[in-house]
């Protein structure tokens, strides 16, 4: 019942992240491939958009809904030019612990 309550556009649920490493696609428009590409994203998204998005940012929802993306809350303080909330190296760290919650639970 919350489709047509336009100030919920651009937030999402955050999953589990059982098994997160065998549930590919990533991200709610299924755009990543790949673990590694979603962390990224979320580490570099505010850092170097035009990585991400070919036009504007958050490009991917309504002009008028950008708005409710978070912007503030860690890692997405920062901004253009800045350097990225992880490095390489994190993000690789960060994939591999993603990687150790895989259980081999199947539904």
């Amino acid at each position: 019942d919350a489709a047509d309550r336009s100030r919920w556009c651009g937030w999402f649920k955050t999953p589990t992240l059982r098994n997160i490493a065998l549930t590919a696609p990533y991200m709610h428009n299924g755009r990543f491939a790949t673990l590694r590409e979603a962390v990224a994203f979320y580490a570099t998204r505010d850092t170097n958009p035009e990585r991400w998005y070919p036009g504007a940012k958050f490009d991917d929802l309504p002009e008028s809904l950008r708005g409710n993306v978070d912007v503030e809350a860690r890692p997405y303080h920062r901004k253009p030019g800045q350097r990225p909330a992880l490095n390489d190296e994190e993000i690789d760290d960060i994939v591999a612990f993603l990687r150790t919650l895989t259980d081999g639970y199947a539904p």
